[in-house]
């Protein structure tokens, strides 16, 4: 036994040389409530991150109206992906000296040499609730509400105490069940030592946020808590600090019920209502960025938009990005995200929106709006994102390439011509007069230099003629081979498992290529409807093309282009009804 207790602290100090100690120090205070009355003691943790030891005690900032006492010391170790993580815990009790609300901290901390300072917290004490004469024994439960009146949608917070002398074990609870108000909890159970009525009592605390879904009076019926409570005389070992929920300690069973509240829901006010109100309660902002603010035509920027705050935050509704002339708009998923705390609920939602310009200039973007009801001001307030601008410059110069005759007998686009630049001037002279052409001239006819000069040119113009004739009807029949495979082609590649929407998009480019003898480097899903609709092919299969190619499109600049797509079956079935409609 000796033995491996000494290879344990053999390791133990091997893995404190070897491993290094986490560079970062941090230190941070919490206290075991918000909330407390004058005559209960608050526990307050400093845990020290990121070191194992500190100069001296924590310099406690911000407690003259507060009796301190230190509680223990405690070390936290532990080794993840080889890198030592380690901390120091110091416990103080506050014993408060009057009411108010106190901002506690910064505490200071020194670690080899250096000082450190944690964050703040806040603590509001309140009286001692007034006797009311009558002794409610060892055991008993209360219900309260953080106000009795509230708008629709607006939270309030509905806390459960449940007060013991005795150990108490196994604790189950009941809600009341009431139509059109909602109960949520708000983290886990609370311990503490507190007083009621001049008696000292241990108190376990559940906090839930009540939110009502219609206006009037809410009668709330008595929550309820079923428990196991220890015999009187046996003793345990088990300290208060032990969570009673988990314990299977034997005693008598016991139910206890809270006292029935009110609660009075008023409406939301008509006078001063948007048009746009989406029901949001509460107190929110909104905040917006352009990444970035400066690109080529055709390049695309991110526009983010931020709404958070406290209140029905599964309200906020998804904003609609306005759309600036000759720019292309694509959505992003929303993600909304729910914070609880002892406040309630928190969060934020999340908006962005792949803007792609497709000319040169500065743009635009308008504020978006958003409408809510202010529970601070009992107003509703309209809140909106700032005005920003992009600015695009010139893009690459994208020139049309020349393509083969298509095989119905349709000259398509060919390249632009370019105008002639003069690389020279001839070597022989310039006759301006018929006399030097007289019979010193070597162009006779009959001779060698009359033959060379009018029959040979003859000669090589009509074999080259005939050359680019024969030529042109090969690369006819090239062309007209490679667009009756086209199809074919495209529904091979479809049938590729793991199939990405760019992947999709670069083969819908390709067979218009080769189905209609083009040379397109990209293709958007307008053109491909213009270029359907020229060819025969129905509205209906050209809306249907747009609408694929266009959620294609919206994948791409949103960044889930990579991402699997599930229309192989889709896109296939339509080549297959444009064959149809354009033979």
């Amino acid at each position: 036994m000796k033995r491996s207790i000494l290879v344990l602290l053999a390791l133990f100090q091997f893995m404190l040389i070897s491993f290094p100690a986490r560079a970062d120090v941090s230190v941070s205070i919490r206290l075991d409530r918000e909330k407390a009355t004058i005559a209960d003691s608050i526990s307050m943790v400093v845990s020290i991150a990121g070191a194992r030891e500190s100069d001296s005690l924590p310099v406690l900032k911000g407690m003259e109206d507060f009796y301190v006492t230190q509680g223990g010391t405690s070390s936290r170790f532990e080794v993840i992906n080889g890198q030592v993580n380690s901390g120091i815990d110091y416990t103080f009790l506050l014993q408060p000296k009057k009411t108010g609300t106190f901002e506690i901290g910064p505490v200071e901390v020194t670690v080899d040499g250096k000082t450190y300072r944690s964050n703040m917290a806040t603590l509001t004490v309140v009286k001692q609730p007034e006797s009311s004469g009558v002794d409610r024994g060892p055991l008993f439960l209360t219900a309260g509400l953080s106000s009795t009146k509230v708008y629709v949608e607006e939270q309030s917070i509905y806390t459960l105490r449940l007060y013991h002398q005795t150990r108490v074990s196994n604790i189950s609870l009941e809600l009341p069940e009431i139509e059109h108000l909602t109960f949520r909890q708000l983290g886990k159970p609370i311990e503490y030592r507190s007083f009621y009525n001049g008696r000292s009592y241990y108190v376990v605390e559940v906090r839930y946020v009540l939110v009502p879904s219609e206006e009037g009076t809410c009668g709330i019926e008595p929550s309820r808590m079923k428990m196991t409570v220890a015999q009187p005389g046996r003793r345990s070992r088990r300290g208060f600090f032990d969570d009673p929920f988990f314990s299977f300690s034997t005693g008598r069973s016991m139910t206890v019920a809270s006292e029935p509240l009110e609660l009075n829901v008023l409406p939301l006010p008509r006078k001063g209502k948007p048009f746009d109100f989406s029901g949001l309660v509460g107190s929110f902002e909104i905040n917006s960025k352009l990444e970035p603010n400066t690109i080529k035509a055709g390049e695309s920027v991110t526009l983010t938009v931020l709404v958070n705050g406290r209140g029905n935050v599964n309200r906020i509704p998804d904003l609609k990005c306005p759309e600036p002339d000759h720019t292309k708009v694509y959505a992003d998923e929303p993600v909304l995200k729910v914070k609880e705390d002892a406040k309630g609920l928190s969060g934020s939602k999340t908006m962005k929106w792949a803007l792609v310009p497709e000319k040169e200039g500065r743009y635009q973007i308008p504020p978006l709006s958003l409408s809510f009801f202010d529970t601070k001001t009992h107003q509703y307030r309209k809140i909106e994102t700032l005005r920003l601008s992009i600015s695009v410059l010139p893009g690459e110069v994208k020139h049309i390439q020349a393509s083969a005759d298509h095989p119905n007998g349709q000259k398509m686009e060919g390249p632009v011509k370019k105008a002639v630049k003069e690389l020279g001037h001839d070597i022989m002279p310039i006759h301006t007069s018929i006399k030097d052409l007289g019979s010193k001239s070597c162009i006779r006819p009959g001779g060698l230099v009359f033959w060379s000069v009018f029959i040979v040119p003859f000669i090589v113009y009509a074999t080259a003629f005939l050359g680019l004739k024969l030529g042109k009807k090969s690369d006819s029949s090239v062309v007209t081979l490679r667009a009756k495979k086209a199809a074919g082609r495209f529904i091979r590649k479809c049938r590729r498992d793991g199939l990405s929407s760019s992947d999709l998009a670069l083969y819908f480019k390709d067979y218009f290529n080769e189905r209609f003898g083009l040379s397109l480097g990209s293709l958007t899903s307008e053109e491909a409807a213009e270029i359907l609709k020229s060819e025969g092919a129905g509205l209906d299969t050209a809306q249907k093309l747009q609408a694929i190619l266009k959620g294609l499109e919206n994948d791409v600049y949103t960044g889930k282009g990579q991402k699997a797509c599930a229309l192989e079956e889709d896109a296939s079935q339509l080549v297959r009804q444009i064959e149809k409609e354009i033979r």
